[in-house]
């Protein structure tokens, strides 16, 4: 954004802040891109994006009369529009909702499959995260073919215990005997 227009974009919201209306859609103009901007980016999600862009902007607008004419307007905006999409974020990651490119289809015969393989891995990974480090390092070099630190009896019986803990723990958190 140049050096004008951002002397115009103050310009614009310190008329906005005083009541004129004109100003309202220049305004928009000058922010809705640096807006839409900035929230693809920290959301990653082209519809979180622009449902936060749109919350942001109308809040902006809103809220024009408590702009301070002596700052500049663009860092202002910014500001709400970051707030939006955190707000948005939390909203999301409290639901526990994921964008909709992460989810599988539903479409075609094997969605049931993918949902209930999804589930799975997410439970495998939850058992897998409450096990110590060494049983972590000794299970990813038994199934991901990594190198261990230990190799032969050592890693065999470090892999049967380290099996049997996941077992035990997976059966903690899911209740299955």
């Amino acid at each position: 954004m140049s050096v004008r227009t951002v002397s115009e974009l103050d310009a614009l919201m310190a008329r906005l802040a005083e009541g004129d209306r004109v100003a309202f859609t220049r305004v928009f103009e000058l922010l809705w891109g640096p807006i839409q901007k900035l929230c693809l980016s920290l959301l990653r999600n082209e519809a979180d994006a622009a449902d936060a862009g749109q919350e942001a902007m109308h809040k902006i607008l809103e809220r024009a009369s408590d702009f301070d004419k002596t700052r500049p307007a663009m860092p202002w905006a910014l500001a709400i529009a970051g707030w939006e999409c955190r707000t948005l974020a939390r909203r999301r990651d409290r639901r526990r909702e994921s964008p909709a490119d992460a989810m599988p289809s539903c479409a075609g015969p094997h969605a049931e499959e993918e949902f209930l393989q999804r589930d799975l891995t997410a439970a495998a990974m939850a058992a897998l995260g409450a096990l110590s480090e060494l049983d972590r390092e000794v299970l990813i070099a038994t199934f991901w073919d990594e190198a261990a630190s230990v190799s032969g009896a050592t890693l065999r019986k470090r892999r049967e215990r380290a099996l049997d803990r996941l077992r035990k723990t997976f059966r903690r958190l899911y209740g299955l005997d």
